[in-house]
């Protein structure tokens, strides 16, 4: 498992988290979340410089004017390939998100109500959803190979989508996002499906994120 620490500002931009998680890879994933960081890091930064506020006598000022000039050609980088990220995910990577998260919805709720289904068994979650995408002509969801290839590539990052469309459906809930997805990942991990000894999602292809309040 991998820990990834979200502070307040970049919990303030979680949507561009769940863009980054769309890459298909860990290492993708990875590189992805950090170039979220740099931009959020440096729209802040930025920020403090706008309209007429003078900052020689202040010492964050002076401070992010410093980090801003050291970090610029990464910075570049990063919203180039954040940029990059945005386009697969708009163009091919959103809807297999989607799928996976809609499956691991599934999982979950075999979990909750202690049915504990198999994922990919002649009757299983898989199958359901696939039935599901035949009912409803949902693109991409229709084929069982191809609904197992999503899962296998998204089950370790479902949590966080999962979690943002709890929060969303859910706007009265006092819920925090990151809590919620912590809470769900670990249900995908700490519980298998009947009659197997493997959970439903190996903690060692997660990513955990965990709030910080302080960089």
């Amino acid at each position: 498992m991998i820990e990834v620490a979200i502070y307040e500002p970049e919990l303030l931009c979680v949507e561009m988290l769940r863009v980054a998680l769309s890459e298909e890879t860990l290492e993708a994933r990875l590189r992805a979340i950090e170039n979220v960081k740099y931009d959020v890091r440096t729209s802040a930064a930025e920020s403090l410089f706008s309209g007429k506020r003078q900052v020689n006598d202040d010492p964050r000022y002076i401070a992010s004017l410093h980090q801003i000039a050291k970090t610029s050609g990464r910075s570049y980088e990063a919203a180039y390939e954040l940029a990059q990220t945005t386009q697969r995910f708009e163009t091919k990577n959103e809807r297999k998100l989607n799928i996976a998260e809609h499956i691991g919805n599934v999982v979950l709720l075999s979990i909750y109500t202690k049915k504990f289904q198999g994922v990919q068994t002649d009757d299983g979650i898989l199958t359901q959803v696939q039935c599901d995408a035949r009912k409803h002509n949902i693109y991409g969801g229709k084929n069982h190979d191809t609904l197992r290839d999503i899962w296998r590539t998204y089950r370790g990052v479902v949590h966080l989508g999962m979690a943002m469309a709890y929060c969303e459906d859910n706007p009265n809930a006092d819920v925090n996002v990151l809590h919620l997805a912590e809470e769900y990942r670990r249900a995908l991990s700490e519980n298998c499906p009947k009659k197997a000894v493997d959970p439903y999602v190996d903690s060692s292809l997660q990513i955990k994120f965990t709030y910080k309040t302080r960089y």
